[in-house]
């Protein structure tokens, strides 16, 4: 998807001068975002590990302190909080895994299949009566 899909830079251009410096510095205090700014974001295709990475939310607003377990053959092997912008990654070596996400005592389950070099999304939205994945 091209970028101009994604951000709409007519408005970013607009914003005012207070506007512009918030929006620095939510670019600055966000490692992952300062490198996608700046080109360097993601796994490289080089690497031998792979990379899952997303957003967990509740209504579609950020759901931080989200619990994530990823299972392999039923085994548990990482064990991960999203951020406060309910933003999370791991780099794993490359496999199936089994991804469980809480909300409280919600839990739901994803298979991922992690390859190398690869950065994989995995966004979440919990609904109001813990609706399912989307």
């Amino acid at each position: 998807m091209a970028i101009d899909k994604i951000l709409d830079f007519g408005k970013i251009k607009s914003l005012s001068k207070e506007q512009r410096i918030n929006f620095a510095y939510q670019i600055r205090r966000d490692s992952d975002l300062w490198n996608a700014v700046n080109g360097i974001g993601g796994l490289s295709e080089f690497s031998e590990m792979a990379r899952i990475q997303g957003t967990i939310t509740k209504e579609n607003e950020a759901l931080p302190k989200a619990k994530i377990e990823i299972y392999q053959d039923k085994n548990k092997l990482h064990e991960l909080v999203s951020n406060a912008s309910g933003y999370f990654k791991i780099d794993i070596v490359p496999g199936n895994y089994q991804v469980n996400i809480f909300d409280g005592d919600n839990k739901e389950s994803v298979s991922v299949k992690a390859l190398k070099g690869v950065t994989s999304t995995l966004n979440h939205n919990f609904k109001r009566d813990g609706g399912g994945l989307l």
